[in-house]
């Protein structure tokens, strides 16, 4: 039987898709205990509204569904065009964040804020690397300037007069 390797390209992409997985776990995860809640509070399907129980449960849900395209995102464009192993942690801080969130939510709407200002944090982490990233690539392509290795020289001319 032959063996497959994976790329290298593959490869070096593991953690962030290691990360993305977790998060489409961490998702299906939040959608049974809507399920749950629905169960719990009886509110029959297609409501959104009932006993607070419920509604606390549905809209930590929600927002973390909308929140999800934005977090897929821009943790692959920062793997991408900034780093993977920098996205990957920040992408692994929003998910604990989304999760502190959700507890804090399904538990009592004022506990949700420590969680989703970690997770909010987190996001703005990737959305300033995937800007830096592409920034970078734009200029390296377009204008054939190496803004990390000119910013790096800058760096090393002030360490270097310090």
């Amino acid at each position: 039987m032959a063996s497959s390797k994976l790329t290298p390209v593959c490869d070096d992409y593991a953690l962030p898709a290691l990360v993305t997985f977790a998060s489409l776990v961490q998702q299906a995860r939040f959608t049974k205990r809507v399920g749950l809640a629905r169960s719990k509070f009886q509110v029959p399907v297609p409501e959104v509204t009932g006993d607070q129980g419920f509604v606390r449960v549905f809209r930590a849900h929600q927002n973390s569904v909308e929140f999800f395209p934005l977090a897929l995102s821009t943790l692959w464009l920062s793997s991408v065009y900034f780093n993977p192993v920098a996205a990957s942690a920040a992408g692994a801080v929003y998910l604990i964040g989304r999760q502190r969130y959700f507890d804090g939510y399904e538990k009592d709407a004022q506990e949700r804020m420590g969680g989703f200002r970690l997770s909010v944090n987190a996001l703005l982490v990737l959305l300033a690397m995937s800007g830096a990233g592409v920034t970078a690539a734009l200029l390296r392509r377009y204008a054939d300037l190496d803004l990390p290795a000119l910013l790096s020289d800058l760096a090393a001319k002030v360490v270097k007069r310090g």
